[in-house]
């Protein structure tokens, strides 16, 4: 891809992955092969023992004896290259794709990007199958997919989201009531419920069933900064009961989604747990099928002050 990188995703085969580029293209990349018409193996050096640099080897990367950064001293790490093996041109040329997303059944997926479109693909063709047109801002942020794979969500800065219908390309809900720009979004497993993120740290709760808006997170507090109240993730429950959301406040907060709704006032201010981090930003969330929160971060590292 053009860099920067702005997403990837899983196919659930576990083997190949989408990566969304600044470039205004879409790559599919096999994660176990060698060589791709579009892309090989990345060029790596490696430090020897008198601090000279050398190009590595294939050789290198099948010694029982490899280490990566970050791994414990001792242990083996496996690695492989990876190639991409698709490329795909369909949005405006040049403009960042900033979201991609595969079906549960993996073979459409869907991208967003900022020419103001969101645009399904199979992993068969070269070029978009349907077209989603009718946000009002150049940035669709994110999308997300139905369980039932017959519709996708997006979010944009046009303060909405929508679910369109993947047969028609009509949108079916425009979810609205946010004041500031969606930059994520997703379907709960049970498909009742929408939850999107907005740039000013509110979670907003959905019923696609109506399009009603039934329920408003604070996810930050309002003394919070502007940094502060960025979201980068969330992710529900596997039973659709929970919703835990991350960002930039180094907080992780889990939301009860089964009263919402029920409550007099829509705004919602205190999340059932709330985990602290250790200086680190949360940069994605994870469920599993057993109800396990994963999280990805990001450390800060303090500067100090150099004083005279």
């Amino acid at each position: 891809n053009g860099l920067p990188v702005f997403g990837v995703e899983w196919n659930n085969d576990g083997r190949s992955l989408l990566s969304a580029g600044g470039d205004g293209t879409i790559r599919l990349w096999d994660t176990l092969a060698d060589d791709g018409p579009f892309g090989s193996q990345a060029e790596r050096t490696n430090t020897g023992s008198k601090g000279g640099k050398r190009k590595m080897q294939r050789a290198d990367f099948d010694e029982d004896n490899l280490f990566v950064p970050g791994s414990n001293v001792g242990e083996a790490v496996s690695y492989t290259t990876g190639a991409s093996i698709a490329v795909y041109k369909g949005h405006s040329p040049n403009t960042p794709i900033w979201s991609v997303a595969f079906a549960p059944c993996g073979y459409y997926f869907c991208s967003t990007g900022a020419d103001a479109t969101a645009r399904l693909w199979t992993t068969d063709r070269a070029f978009p199958v349907r077209l989603f047109s009718g946000h009002t801002s150049a940035n669709v942020n994110c999308v997300g997919w139905h369980p039932n794979a017959n519709y996708v969500v997006t979010g944009s800065d046009d303060n909405t989201a929508r679910l369109w219908d993947i047969q028609t390309g009509h949108t079916v809900r425009i979810l609205s009531g946010s004041s500031a720009g969606i930059n994520n979004v997703q379907i709960s497993p049970n498909g009742r419920y929408c939850a999107g993120t907005d740039y000013s740290g509110f979670v907003h709760l959905w019923d696609l069933g109506s399009g009603r808006k039934i329920s408003i997170f604070r996810q930050t507090q309002p003394s919070a900064s502007k940094r502060e109240r960025t979201l980068h993730s969330l992710s529900f429950s596997e039973n659709s009961e929970a919703l835990a959301v991350g960002g930039d406040d180094c907080c992780v907060r889990i939301w009860d989604v089964r009263s919402a709704g029920s409550e007099k006032s829509e705004t919602r201010k205190y999340p059932i747990k709330s985990f602290m981090t250790h200086r680190t930003v949360v940069m994605d969330l994870l469920y599993t099928k057993r109800n396990l929160l994963v999280g990805v971060g990001k450390r800060i590292t303090p500067v100090s002050s150099i004083s005279d």
